[in-house]
């Protein structure tokens, strides 16, 4: 009897579980082919986590993921990504892009590990509107808090906030390099059709060891100092007490949403900043100058968007409070990037060829002016989008470019999704640059949800 009633409770424990449960996952392949050997266009393989890269002719994906249900509003969910890459150089052909355990309720989402960031303006937007995090790069391992929605402090606003710890744990110039990130904003709602954000971010490169001055601060009192950017009292590390302890980058977001009867319009503007002054915005206008319009009736065009880019500003080039030379420092010397990719807005040109040292830097042109437009919309059971990027890079204030690099990319693609048996996507590439180079490209996706 007692056998009877413990296997019944077992049964009972394993439905309920089971019911509590939903799982998911798929694979997706994709073909790539470019008329240069070493090089594709430029938008096959930006902006994808690092899935593809130049010299990528294959690359496939697999990913699952697992959710278990506490109450409506509250659940524990577990995910892995990982993809295989034929064509590189120097990566590993077989790399994760997901590994992560994460719970959510009404008001806290918590995230161990690495996921991939989520998609905003249907993948149009050149930043994925994070100037310093577009998804160029794969997700860094960390813990990340933050608000699941924003914490309302009255029925007009509510406040954002997020707080985390990662590991750039790459092959870099400085090994074991932390990131301490933070973010806090203002959400507004006007009305029903009106909302307006404001928001700060603020990533910080500190500790790891240095091959020239050895173990960096990584205490607490350090991790304080990095916290409140202040400057470090080691008189052995110069850029350390010149300004502030680590390697600091961070933006200002303003955001304004506004509906009307055929649509909602986005306005938004990203400034960048790195010390203080590009806090006070001495590098004004630098940053991201975009709008995006969600058409009410969606169907053969739904999503227009335009966004300006420009870091060429960076303060000046006075020796005195310029040369912000965004996503590099003196000492953290492989920047803002991670496996040589950089982290933040893809028209920061690196070269890893280049062998590190005190003296030099890979980071071959951080001035840029772009032009970026982004469309896409169905018609019957095909999606259509188009990307088209204008952009004069300009080198370095202290290496600039002479003449002018100038390119336009452009990219397009067509998906069917079948009843049973995936979506097929078709997609070309085209690049121009300085009138004397073309590089064609395209290739075929296949994906298959379950």
């Amino acid at each position: 009897m007692k056998k009877i009633f413990l296997a019944l409770c077992l049964c009972t424990f394993f439905l309920t579980f089971s019911q509590n449960v939903s799982v998911e996952g798929s694979v997706e392949a994709t073909g790539i082919f470019s008329s240069e050997a070493t090089d594709s266009p430029f938008w096959l393989y930006t902006n994808t986590n690092a899935a593809i890269t130049p010299q990528t002719v294959f690359s496939g994906t697999a990913q699952a993921s697992a959710t278990y249900t506490i109450t409506e509003k509250s659940f524990f969910e577990g995910g892995i990504a990982a993809f295989y890459r034929e064509g590189e150089n120097n990566l590993d052909n077989f790399q994760r892009r997901d590994l992560y355990l994460q719970f959510q309720n009404s008001w806290l989402k918590t995230t161990l590990g690495a996921k991939k960031q989520q998609e905003n303006f249907k993948g149009l937007s050149a930043t994925n509107k994070n100037i310093l995090w577009s998804g160029n790069a794969r997700p860094l391992p960390g813990l990340l808090l933050e608000a699941n929605t924003p914490l309302k402090i009255s029925e007009t606003f509510g406040v954002d906030w997020g707080i985390g710890h990662y590991q750039l744990n790459d092959a870099r110039y400085v090994n074991d390099v932390r990131v301490h990130y933070k973010r806090l904003g203002i959400v507004a709602k006007i009305n029903e059709r009106n909302t307006f954000t404001a928001r700060v971010q603020h990533f910080a490169q500190w500790a790891g060891t240095s091959p020239d001055f050895g173990a960096l601060p990584s205490n607490f009192n350090a991790f304080v100092d990095v916290f409140f950017a202040k400057k470090s009292s080691d008189d052995n590390i110069a850029g350390e007490v010149q300004n502030a302890l680590g390697n600091h980058l961070g933006s200002y977001f303003l955001e304004y949403n506004f509906g009307t009867s055929f649509g909602t319009f986005t306005l938004y503007h990203e400034h960048p900043f790195e010390d203080g002054s590009g806090t006070r915005l001495a590098n004004f206008p630098d940053g991201v100058w975009g709008v995006h319009l969600k058409l009410e009736k969606e169907g053969i065009l739904s999503h227009l968007l335009y966004e300006y880019i420009d870091t060429s500003d960076q303060s000046g080039n006075s020796s005195t409070s310029g040369f912000d030379g965004y996503f590099g420092n003196n000492i953290y010397r492989s920047g803002w990037s991670y496996e040589d990719r950089v982290i933040g807005v893809p028209f920061i040109l690196v070269d890893p060829s280049i062998e590190l040292d005190m003296d030099s830097s890979r980071y071959v042109s951080n001035r840029a002016k772009v032009h970026h437009f982004g469309f896409t919309g169905t018609f019957k059971k095909v999606e259509w989008s188009l990307k088209s990027t204008v952009a004069t890079f300009l080198g370095t204030y202290r290496n600039p470019f002479d003449p002018k690099l100038t390119s336009w990319s452009n990219y397009a693609s067509v998906a069917y999704t079948t009843t049973t048996f995936g979506k097929i996507k078709v997609f070309a590439g085209a690049d121009m640059i300085s009138e004397r180079k073309r590089i064609l490209g395209g290739g075929v996706t296949y994906n298959y949800t379950f």
